[in-house]
């Protein structure tokens, strides 16, 4: 996906307004104003621990949201059951809404968080690796990289083309039966990556697995870089500048 569904934008301002109306809410139904700090602190006062927990799960999901994160699969059903919970205190003890009210809230609530999983959020969230609108800028260079695996297999290949965050590697000869079958998505290798500024040496993760060519990419793996030294970041950053300068030209 070379876009982030818009269902997470409107999830985002959802949740964020939920979590806002718990003290608005406060405010209308005891008339406080909204103008002087010392009413904010009298309608913080009313609030229940339930309502501060709803608000800040809320909260969270709606920032996970804004991210498409897939903690929001564990994070929403927490905060329906947590709504739940306050709405059925608030509709069988409080006065000021029936409890038919607050079931129907609760309901609502639970079909809109749950809005993602009737469009292209639920791919997104379930397959992380597609969320290519995250990827930095990338860039069309071919650098020999020499990649170690379970401390001992070793592997020549080349960048396809190298960002910020990670690179696209192929076989030498872009053949992807030269590429090993037991480097599975998740797969943790340690790289060096030749470079007209250096020697480029960090830790990387499997993110991308394509046994055939895909549009303009050939065969191969992508892969995220998960650790460097400022010494090779800096380097990166160079070489990446230098080449953005580059094609500016």
């Amino acid at each position: 996906m070379k876009t982030k569904p818009l269902i997470f934008n409107i999830l985002f301002f959802f949740f964020t307004a939920v979590a806002f109306s718990l003290p608005l809410q406060v405010a209308a139904l005891y008339e406080h104003s909204l103008s002087t700090w010392s009413e904010w602190q009298a309608i913080f006062m009313k609030l229940t621990p339930l309502n501060w927990t709803v608000m800040i799960i809320t909260l969270l999901n709606g920032i996970f949201c804004y991210q498409a994160l897939s903690i929001i699969k564990y994070t929403i059903p927490l905060s329906i059951l947590v709504v739940a919970v306050n709405n059925f205190f608030v509709g069988s003890w409080g006065v000021d809404f029936s409890f038919l009210t607050t079931w129907i809230a609760t309901v609502t609530y639970a079909v809109l968080s749950y809005s993602y999983a009737y469009t292209q959020g639920l791919q997104a969230v379930d397959q992380p690796e597609k969320q290519w609108w995250k990827i930095p800028q990338r860039h069309r260079r071919t650098y020999p990289v020499w990649m170690e695996w379970h401390g001992q297999k070793k592997l020549l290949v080349k960048t396809f083309d190298i960002s910020k965050s990670g690179a696209f590697i192929s076989g030498i000869a872009g053949n992807a039966n030269l590429l090993p079958q037991d480097l599975k998505l998740g797969e943790s290798l340690k790289i060096l990556i030749g470079t007209d500024e250096g020697e480029l040496m960090m830790d990387a993760m499997v993110v991308r697995k394509e046994n055939q060519p895909v549009g303009q990419y050939p065969a191969g793996l992508g892969i995220r870089f998960t650790a460097m030294g400022l010494k090779e970041n800096l380097k990166l950053k160079k070489l990446l500048s230098f080449q953005m300068n580059h094609l500016s030209a």
